[in-house]
């Protein structure tokens, strides 16, 4: 692959945010995702991921949304477009989509160091490695609490005023169509549903009714697509 990405990244970065290009970043930025890496049977990161990964990343380092944008279309167009069969406008609208999600998000950006699912290059000495050796730690001591966390049955007041449902629709409205776009995405990429559905809950994107996604709703958003 070419150096052109990482070249126009280092114009960007001050010398400060340069020492923050990591090496899975360098190779993500370089290679894109290196298919060689994965044995047969297993399943491939979506473009998706990868966008994201790269915009938590662009976050953390302090770069603005509107830089990180314009760098970002031209690599998610020029080397993550292998990994879809989606158009470039396409795929433009959806990283602008994945973009606005993660910089309004608090989600952080997290590499997992030698287990990251894009098998990026990794280094112990980079400088990251340690302190992202405190953040896996802490998520596996959460997911244990979560995992034995009782579930409390929390009854409505008779006085509690049950929002109509064209409310409801109006409040999921806006993320609804990110939503659609991710999906519509997926579908390109060739996903398989349960990934869609479990890819748009961990987003917590809600369905038209403010519900967390399922197979059939899936199912029916994607009806909805093809009929358009």
């Amino acid at each position: 692959m070419t150096t052109m990405h990482l070249n126009t990244l280092k114009k960007i970065l001050d010398e400060e945010r340069k020492k923050h290009l990591f090496p899975c970043i360098k190779d993500l930025v370089v290679n894109g995702l290196t298919l060689e890496r994965f044995p047969d049977g297993k399943s491939l990161p979506s473009r998706q991921d990868i966008t994201q990964y790269m915009a938590a990343w662009c976050r953390y380092i302090g770069m603005d949304s509107d830089t990180c944008l314009e760098w970002m279309i031209e690599y998610c167009t020029n080397v993550l477009s292998v990994l879809s069969s989606s158009s470039k406008s396409r795929i433009r609208h959806s990283t602008k989509g994945n973009v606005k999600y993660i910089y309004k998000s608090d989600v952080q950006f997290e590499c997992i160091r030698e287990e990251n699912p894009f098998k990026a290059h990794c280094n112990s000495q980079c400088p990251v490695y340690e302190e992202m050796a405190h953040v896996i730690d802490a998520r596996r001591r959460a997911d244990v609490v979560q995992f034995f966390e009782p579930v409390l049955d929390f009854k409505r007041a008779d006085n509690e005023v049950t929002p109509s449902k064209s409310s409801v629709k109006e409040v999921y409205k806006e993320q609804l169509k990110e939503a659609i776009t991710v999906i519509s995405d997926c579908v390109d990429q060739g996903l398989s549903k349960k990934r869609i559905v479990t890819l748009l809950n961990k987003r917590d994107f809600k369905t038209r009714t403010g519900k967390t996604w399922s197979y059939n709703t899936l199912k029916h958003e994607i009806l909805r697509l093809n009929n358009k």
